[in-house]
């Protein structure tokens, strides 16, 4: 991909400056105060270019450590004894408990008892020693930790890397000080008497070693982020590195007996409604401190007065790495009132576990009318996720008998916010509901990649649940949210009637200057550069507000989409608020003015769909993104490097409709959709097609499709489990633990992942599985992508390339899998890639060494490999 030095210029959007956050951001989150901004952050990750998949790799223990000698002897077992050897094989100091996945218990006798209830107690750490990196590009200690071998300084001083060291005696949360614009080292040392489960918390910090296994760290400064480490008997080295953390970076290390860990910090939870008996979930982000995979995992609500008894089962909770574990919640009653505490006990059962493990939380109730948190789970990822509720106050058919169902307003949030933040800062209406999405976290994803797909999510979720009219749907929000207004507008316009931005940017590109990427990975993030999609706006009405004091997002960047909006759409207006900053309210909304504005919500009102368009210029990016606007729906490419685009025109008073098409290898008409229109007559590219009742299939249907596609990212858009090799290499195991950590604490997400042994055919039709470091005799990968790996090279088209990994998607069995892989000298490097970023995005594969990229490109419309798609080779 890069150079390790190069590496820190790369990537952006996962390292923000949490200092000035904490210096700038809103404390109200975005409702109630209307004197403090809810998202005033300074933009300086655009700027800082961090690159948060260039993390450090752990030492190079093995899942079966050191040759045969060194291996414990498994005396010959009774069935009985069985459970026991687990028990010790849990131990961190037993070295076997590295492959408990290739000795699983049966499923016999009673559930283990519920443990006692336990709290981690706190590591005590006088003393730590830090440091300073000017220059990342010039950074020698993250090499070493790449290699495994990184020594730790032994006091203050130069050390051998020539970097100099401090002592310093951390606050009482364990604040480290001044920790500058640059990179930063914070290092300690402590004896414990015996191997321990430990729990870690990283804030400021991007990344945490503990005794040489990485887990991230927390960037934005929650202080609600919980991660597992190992401690040893004996000496214990803790690497900490963070980069712009500017003042005060935390850590703080805790001891805990417990296997799993609840960490009710970081709860996603919904509010009662008073008079509801919805079903909703409940998630909590669930620490695995064992070393080994928890298979067949019962998360269960126990019964009682206010719930019924229900359970959810997950085939697997990794191993040493913190994920989401849902809850199913079926009310036994509806509340009576707001603003109850209604109590509920949640438990965690496994034979892989020595204990169950309980707990029991308050969930708040909601007055009937008043907004409220509403949760839904995930089709991405099986996670519980949230949205605010700001429901409507008048009757039912405020569109008239003609027209039923109310509306809907989906507002997105800024950086830093909340969903039901942003819902309270909204006056209730008559007519539609305003409902706000989270983004999977109030930094989240820009309202970008998965930040769109939450919100699409919560769309579809919002219509089905209160019986929204679709032809009454419009998108609003402010800053960040005002940046996923623009998206939602020009990447989904056809759901949308009209888009009202406040206080938005346009891109990473003109809001920070990021640069764009070029080649195969320009085509990975086209969709970020909102300007080259603004067309799809043509039949949308646009209002744009902006305060023209704004000193975080400038009005320049209004005034840039302005200037390639108003010629296109519909209806355009720009409202400038004279002297308002970011944040700004006045008298004219009982809400704050800068996103309750009446008159664009008065727009929205006096405007409606008129479905299906029959006249329109449609343009995508790739059908992953979303290929869908009125009646058509593309479903491939034929070049993946340039964007699709429909056009429809009707004549004969709508009668007669032809479409014509630009790099469309094949699509779907809806036929039922044009002959409710009145439609007679389909022309596509100049030729007739027969108009039925339901799917026209137009061009090829095989091959790839919107949801089987690529690029490697869309392998996280459904259900995905990793699988690491049977008893192979743990630095693969230890990276799956690192990203299943990282797709938690960023997205709030929750993530499989089990030995390639124990993939049952249930799991392989019900997940997309990444397979990481896994043989490529135990990886289905088709004939037609050449690709292979072994401990000397990955090879590419027959062509060899030593010392390098190998990303790449394959369709299997109709979904999408992916390969993460390397030969034995490489396998670090794919601490490189951090999928789960805003501005993260590889083609369908890639191909890097230590001193860059060697190869990447694209697989073509059948999932054939050319050479010609790529570049490299």
């Amino acid at each position: 991909m890069m150079s390790r030095g190069e590496a820190w210029k790369r990537w952006t959007g996962w390292v923000v400056v949490a200092g000035i956050l904490g210096a700038s951001s809103c404390s109200g989150g975005g409702g109630g105060d209307k004197d403090v901004p809810p998202d005033t952050r300074v933009q300086v990750e655009l700027t800082a270019d961090v690159l948060p998949e260039d993390v450090p790799a752990p030492d190079a223990h093995s899942d079966l450590v050191g040759e045969a000698g060194d291996l414990p002897l498994l005396p010959d077992l009774a069935p009985q004894d069985l459970p026991d050897l687990l028990a010790d094989l849990a131990k961190p100091d037993v070295a076997a408990e590295l492959v408990p996945d290739d000795l699983e218990p049966s499923d016999v006798g009673p559930l283990p008892p519920v443990a006692e209830p336990a709290e981690p107690a706190k590591i005590d750490i006088p003393l730590w020693l830090v440091a300073l990196v000017p220059k990342p590009e010039n950074d020698p200690i993250g090499p070493a930790l790449d290699a495994g071998t990184f020594v730790p300084p032994t006091g203050p001083g130069k050390d051998s890397y020539g970097i100099q060291w401090y002592e310093t005696v951390p606050g009482p949360n364990g604040q480290m000080g001044y920790a500058g614009y640059s990179l930063f080292y914070a290092v300690a040392r402590f004896d414990l008497p015996l191997p321990t489960r430990l729990l870690v918390r990283a804030d400021r910090f991007y990344q945490v070693y503990v005794n040489g296994s990485p887990q991230p760290g927390d960037p934005y400064m929650t202080r609600a982020h919980r991660t597992p480490g190992r401690g040893l008997a004996g000496e214990n080295v803790v690497v900490a590195s963070a980069y712009m953390a500017v003042k005060d970076p935390e850590v703080e290390l805790f001891t805990l007996d417990s296997e799993v860990y609840f960490n009710l910090s970081d709860v996603t939870a919904p509010d009662l409604v008073a008079g509801s008996l919805d079903e909703q979930w409940l998630g909590i982000a669930t620490v695995n401190l064992s070393n080994h995979r928890l298979r067949d995992v019962s998360a269960r609500v126990i019964g009682s007065g206010h719930f019924e008894e229900t359970e959810v089962v997950y085939p697997s909770l990794p191993a040493s790495a913190v994920t989401q574990v849902g809850f199913k919640l079926v009310p036994a009653s509806a509340p009576g009132a707001g603003g109850e505490k209604w109590p509920v006990t949640v438990r965690l059962e496994s034979y892989s576990l020595d204990w169950s493990y309980e707990k029991t939380l308050e969930l708040s109730t909601a007055a009937a009318g008043a907004p409220y948190k509403r949760t839904r789970r995930s089709n991405v990822d099986h996670s519980v996720q949230y949205y605010g509720v700001n429901p409507p106050s008048g009757p039912a058919d405020p569109f008239g008998g003609d027209d039923p169902g109310y509306a809907l307003v989906l507002s997105l949030h800024g950086a830093g916010v909340q969903g039901i933040g942003q819902a309270q800062a909204y006056g209730q209406k008559e007519w539609t509901y305003v409902v706000a999405p989270t983004n999977r976290r109030p930094f989240g994803f820009d309202w970008e990649e998965w930040g769109r797909l939450d919100g699409i999510e919560t769309l579809e979720d919002t219509m089905s649940a209160f019986g929204v009219n679709p032809d009454h749907v419009y998108v609003t929000g402010h800053s960040m949210g005002g940046h996923g207004t623009w998206q939602f507008g020009v990447h989904f316009s056809d759901r949308f009637r009209v888009i009202g931005p406040s206080a938005g940017w346009s891109s990473f590109y003109s809001y920070g200057g990021s640069n764009k990427p070029t080649g195969p990975f320009a085509r990975a993030r086209a969709s970020s550069d909102t300007l080259q999609y603004v067309g799809n706006l043509a039949n949308r009405a646009v209002y744009v507000i902006h305060g023209d004091k704004d000193d975080n997002v400038p009005i320049s960047e209004a005034y840039l989409m302005a200037e390639a909006v108003e010629p296109i759409a519909d209806e355009f207006y720009f409202h400038i608020q004279p002297g308002a900053g970011h944040w700004w309210d006045g008298d004219a909304a009982p809400g704050a003015d800068c996103v309750d504005w009446p008159p664009l919500f008065e727009w929205m009102h006096d405007r409606m769909h008129d479905k299906p368009e029959l006249d329109f210029e449609y343009k995508t990016p790739s059908p992953w993104v979303n290929g869908t606007y009125s009646f058509v729906s593309v479903r491939s490419q034929i070049d993946p490097y340039e964007d699709s685009i429909v056009e429809s025109e009707s004549s004969d008073e709508g009668k007669t409709v032809a479409v014509s098409t630009s790099n469309v290898r094949g699509m779907v008409l809806d036929g039922k959709a044009l002959k409710e229109k009145g439609v007679a007559k389909l022309v596509v590219d100049g030729k007739d097609v027969a108009l039925a009742s339901g799917p026209i299939e137009w061009g090829l249907q095989d091959g790839k499709s919107p949801s089987v596609q690529g690029p490697l990212n869309q392998v996280f858009h459904r259900p995905f489990c990793f699988v690491y090799p049977n008893g192979g290499s743990g630095i693969y195991r230890d990276y799956v633990q690192y990203l299943v950590s990282t797709w938690n604490i960023i997205g709030n997400g929750h993530a499989c992942a089990l030995s390639v042994g124990k993939v049952t055919p249930a799991i392989r039709k019900q997940y997309n599985l990444v397979y990481v470091g896994v043989p490529r005799k135990e990886v289905p990968v088709p004939d037609s992508i050449p690709f292979d790996w072994s401990d000397k090279a990955v090879s590419i088209g027959g062509k060899d390339f030593p010392d390098a990994t190998l990303l790449f998607v394959f369709p299997e069995e109709g979904h999408l899998s992916a390969a993460l892989v390397a030969d034995k000298d490489a396998a670090r490097l794919l601490y490189w890639e951090q999928p789960f970023s805003s501005r993260s995005g590889l083609p369908d594969y890639t191909s890097w060494s230590q001193d860059g990229v060697v190869a990447a490109g694209y697989f073509d419309g059948d999932w054939t490999f050319d050479p010609a798609l790529g570049v490299g080779l």
